[in-house]
């Protein structure tokens, strides 16, 4: 059956269904699956026994679609070329409709039409983190002496593609949350424009500081943001050791069956403290991608994504737009870590029964994750290098010179390094929860209902939705 013709039969039926009901092939992977039938060249290197294509899902848009479709170009006129490895680069829409393509897929039993590499985020991965058909990047490495160092990888992003203690996937497009300002604005507030505020109390005094108003309305906001799970994966988790937002270590060790920040407190001192920021009434509380209201000036002061360097580089430091400072995310107070969470997706092989594909897709990441191209991904995204090492090549360590606002991506890895679980949550309807955590929040925000009401709303309806995917699933 092809694609086009089981997705008019099943995509309607995994959009309307409960948002409860698992992909349907989420069985544990085979473990007594042999290994696949390979060649191994001269230096050692398990390659596939014939020539193939290999078929990568993806997700990106824009600069970061053009800097994938340069690697993967560049691997299938070189090593591809020589190894007999084509990689067929597809983009199957956002994270969620691609994702939707891939349930419509297991849910017909389509094994033939499935990717032989999918990119997928948080969201995606969940239902099918143990379905029958993912292949365990761990099996590679465990077969594969010459495969990847995972020593060399960052190690949060190593352990966001990571499930009961073993490699799932390769990380790829991850990256923190960071602060960036406007240092003119900066400047003509008073403040040091080197220097940005560290705590959330800190930034409640930036933020006042920073709010301009023309009249009864606002002209710039101090800070333009939208508390969601992105951010909170950094500042709950930064108040102490081993504080998840859920149960089960966020779902990296099996299904959460209940969240744990409205229990512990966590949730009670974060709220507590942006409650001090909130007060200034220069906070535009609403905003997931602050952007464009940064580079315009509505906003002195945005939380945004590593990743959205290259744009910020490109658009406003290079064009003399103002001149941008960045900082790491502020802590939640002076008794918080110094670890910031990590987000983003990671690759993962799905295994049709075909070993010559499966090795292929291996030898496509092995390539993906040298430093070299690593560090290509880097210097053109603002992503973390797969490869840690890529931040000693010449050419990376020239690039830093030259954009020296990218050195705050690497200090933010070697701050939360010692933090490996300051991770996106791994949670059944990830964007119902998370659309349910922010709106409670915003609430709060509006000052419509106040701190413990909005705790115990994210408490009961959080838990009901989980209560119904465990009950849908027999879990």
């Amino acid at each position: 059956m092809k694609l086009k013709r089981f997705l008019a039969l099943f995509v309607s039926v995994v959009m309307s269904a409960s948002i409860f009901v698992g992909c349907g092939s989420s069985e544990p992977t085979d473990s007594t699956k042999t290994e696949p039938t390979a060649t191994k060249s001269a230096s050692g290197n398990i390659l596939p026994s014939a020539p193939v294509k290999v078929t990568f899902w993806h997700s990106m848009k824009g600069n970061t679609a053009e800097q994938l479709k340069k690697m993967v170009n560049e691997y299938n006129s070189s090593e591809g070329t020589k190894k007999g490895i084509t990689v067929d680069l597809i983009y199957q829409g956002e994270y969620d409709e691609a994702s939707t393509k891939l349930s419509a897929i297991l849910q017909a039993n389509a094994a033939n039409e499935l990717p032989d590499i999918m990119q997928m985020s948080s969201k995606g991965i969940f239902d099918v983190k143990e379905s029958k058909y993912i292949y365990p990047v761990q099996n590679f490495i465990d077969m594969d002496a010459n495969g990847i160092n995972l020593s060399e990888l960052n190690a949060n992003a190593l352990h966001y593609a990571m499930y009961n203690g073993k490699v799932l996937g390769l990380p790829f497009s991850n990256s923190s949350v960071m602060l960036y300002y406007n240092k003119d604005m900066f400047k003509a507030a008073g403040l040091d424009p080197n220097k940005a505020p560290t705590t959330l109390e800190e930034m409640a005094t930036y933020v006042k500081a920073l709010t301009v108003k023309n009249g009864d309305k606002i002209k710039t906001f101090g800070l333009g943001t939208k508390t969601r799970f992105f951010l909170l994966g950094s500042w709950i988790p930064m108040q102490g050791s081993e504080k998840y937002m859920f149960d089960n270590a966020d779902g990296r060790k099996g299904t959460p069956t209940a969240i744990a920040m409205t229990k512990d407190g966590t949730l009670d001192h974060f709220l507590k403290e942006w409650e001090k920021v909130l007060a200034t009434g220069g906070v535009d509380f609403g905003i997931a991608s602050p952007n464009e209201g940064f580079q315009s000036g509505l906003y002195a002061m945005m939380t945004a994504s590593t990743s959205s360097m290259a744009s910020i580089v490109s658009k406003i430091q290079n064009t003399g737009t103002f001149d941008v400072g960045v900082a790491e995310l502020p802590r939640v107070d002076a008794n918080s870590t110094k670890g910031t969470g990590i987000g983003g997706s990671a690759l993962y092989v799905f295994d049709a029964g075909n070993d010559n594909k499966r090795l292929g897709a291996w030898d496509f990441m092995k390539y993906l994750a040298t430093p070299k191209v690593s560090g290509d991904w880097f210097m053109n995204t603002g992503y973390y290098a797969m490869n840690s090492k890529a931040y000693d090549l010449p050419e990376v360590k020239t690039f830093l010179e030259k954009n020296p606002l990218y050195n705050i991506i690497l200090k933010i890895a070697d701050n939360s390094k010692e933090y490996p679980n300051y991770l996106e949550p791994w949670v059944p309807a990830f964007t119902d929860i998370d659309t349910t955590v922010q709106n409670e929040i915003i609430k709060l925000s509006e000052g419509s209902q106040d701190r413990a009401t909005t705790i115990s709303n994210i408490d009961k309806k959080v838990n009901m939705t989980l209560k119904d995917y465990l009950d849908a699933n027999g879990k």
